[in-house]
């Protein structure tokens, strides 16, 4: 007697619509889900390495005033401002 086999899924990413959203010193910032780039995004960025490709998407996103305000950020405040875009978005760094 053989047993059913159990429908075979795939480890989809899950896709999240909805933008990052920030008040930083008094600006805004509206950064586009990780994991829902538009497509002329993704051919902006798709020959740049992982830090190039980042601050392309910051620089092509943001307003002037948001981009002063990140300039300006301390470094650990920056960071954790990633973590939470990358959080937000549905993507999570790869272990080494």
């Amino acid at each position: 007697m053989t047993s059913p086999k159990a429908p075979i899924t795939l480890d989809r990413p899950v896709q999240v619509k909805d933008e990052f959203v920030r008040q930083v010193a008094g600006a805004e910032l509206r950064l586009p889900s990780l994991s829902y780039l538009k497509p002329g995004l993704i051919r902006r960025i798709r020959r740049l390495n992982d830090v190039d490709a980042m601050y392309t998407l910051l620089e092509l996103t943001l307003s002037p005033r948001a981009l002063a305000v990140l300039d300006d950020m301390d470094p650990d405040e920056y960071q954790e401002l990633l973590d939470e875009w990358r959080t937000h978005s549905g993507v999570t760094l790869g272990e080494s």
